[in-house]
């Protein structure tokens, strides 16, 4: 058996301007927005994250502020300014809703008590948002200390 030479064709170009040219640009219009909003939701997902950590940081500041003070009014007046230097420090832009539960100082001496702080603050994104994502977002932390049982009045 004799083996047929084949002849090897040319292989056939194609002319400029067909194929796949400008695929990129329609590709590139369509994954940008995405990439845009994945961004966006990176942001938001940075900013609620940072704003747990300033409120978390801000309530315990608070209820160590009012664990150690003598009565409840300076205990609340110390509780108030130091969550709200706390958020000031940390560059959270919110007002914030500080609760908390001083009802242990009502109890006598020698025994023992907790002070409760509550700290909530509305996270505002109008700045990093895209349509369908959250406007803001409600952030609330709750820290509790041991009242001094022998503490002076």
């Amino acid at each position: 058996m004799t083996r047929a030479n084949h002849a090897v064709r040319p292989r056939c170009h194609a002319p400029a301007g067909s194929g796949d040219a400008g695929n990129a640009v329609v590709e590139a219009a369509i994954l940008a927005p995405l990439f845009i909003v994945f961004l966006a939701a990176l942001l938001v997902g940075a900013r609620i994250r940072g704003a747990g950590a300033a409120v978390d940081q801000a309530a315990a500041d608070a209820v160590r502020q009012a664990s150690i003070a003598r009565t409840p009014a300076q205990a609340r007046s110390a509780a108030t300014t130091s969550a709200l230097a706390t958020l000031h420090d940390k560059g959270l832009q919110c007002t914030p809703r500080i609760s908390l539960d001083l009802a242990a100082f009502a109890l006598p001496v020698g025994r023992p008590g907790t002070v409760t702080a509550r700290v909530t603050c509305t996270v505002h994104f109008a700045e990093v948002t895209a349509p369908g994502m959250p406007g803001s977002r409600t952030v609330t932390k709750t820290h509790r200390s041991m009242l001094d049982p022998f503490r002076a009045r």
